[in-house]
């Protein structure tokens, strides 16, 4: 491992450093992060059989080091596909070291990188006028819930008092990608049958939107009722953290019910995983 990531250093580096500016991409820095702790927890189970495969070193060392000459020769070849090469020359050095059943109880971490690799620039646009579109509805039904008169026209909602716009910054996209991560490691670890997983993973997205909705309508009623700044304070900022939690409060009923029936005891990882899945800047 330590190889490949010396050999693809600067595809690597530029891929963090990117990650770090980009403004729907934070959580890429974090899932190396999120795979290293998978392998740990489960490392007796991964590398009960461990073998040392050294022919199968040799030829992913060789098959590594040509692959490093090809894209250090034509620099231009596609991030993407560095990357792509990265990962697979990362599971073939641990397939060397520990054997081929080792890489196969240790195929959800490796899979889990997978979610490093750029999403194209319209299927990003998609999912935020999704999230958009569904946390502006939801947000105009909880006003007139609450009482509040509402006016909604596009992604702009009008109240007695102030208007604001659900823009692709208040989508909910990092944290909505964030949530996403935490409930793909808290089924791994804690569920067994794949019908109890799927319906973990199929709530996130709903709930990605009720906790957007929440936030729009809790930052602008505090606005309203006690002070205009929260609108564009710390809490607007960077309060992503506190409504992700929210959201898990309400996720966690949800996850106790698909825990019953399952054999074995269940052990509880999902603050483990919630520690080190939410990205680095989710202000949203």
């Amino acid at each position: 491992m330590a190889g490949v990531s010396a050999a693809f250093w600067r595809p690597l580096h530029a891929l963090f450093s990117s990650s770090l500016q980009a403004e729907f991409s934070s959580h890429v820095v974090l899932l190396p992060v999120v795979a290293a702790y998978l392998v740990w927890s489960e490392r007796r189970e991964i590398f009960s059989a461990a073998r040392y495969h050294p022919r199968f070193g040799a030829a992913s060392a060789a098959c590594g080091a040509c692959v490093s000459a090809v894209l250090w020769r034509w620099g231009s070849a596609a991030p993407v596909l560095q990357l792509v090469a990265v990962l697979l020359l990362a599971g073939a050095g641990f397939a060397a070291f520990f054997g081929a059943a080792a890489l196969r109880k240790a195929m959800f971490p490796f899979a889990l990188l997978l979610l490093m690799l750029p999403l194209p620039a319209a299927a990003i646009e998609h999912a935020i006028e999704f999230l958009r579109s569904g946390s502006t509805w939801l947000t105009a039904w909880m006003f007139a819930a609450l009482g509040v008169p509402v006016f909604r026209e596009g992604f702009t909602l009008a109240v007695p008092g102030v208007t604001i716009e659900v823009a692709k910054e208040c989508s909910g996209i990092n944290s909505s990608v964030a949530l996403m991560i935490t409930l793909l490691v808290a089924a791994h670890e804690t569920l067994r049958a794949p019908w109890r997983k799927a319906i973990l993973l199929a709530v996130a997205i709903p709930l990605s939107i009720v906790k957007n909705a929440v936030r729009i309508v809790t930052l602008t009623m505090l606005a309203l009722k006690v002070n205009p700044d929260f609108l564009y304070g710390r809490l607007h900022h960077e309060g992503g953290f506190v409504f992700f939690l929210i959201t898990l409060a309400m996720l966690y009923p949800i996850w106790k019910l698909l825990q019953r029936g399952e054999a074995g005891p269940p052990e509880n990882r999902l603050a483990a995983a919630t520690s080190v899945a939410y990205p680095v800047s989710a202000g949203s």
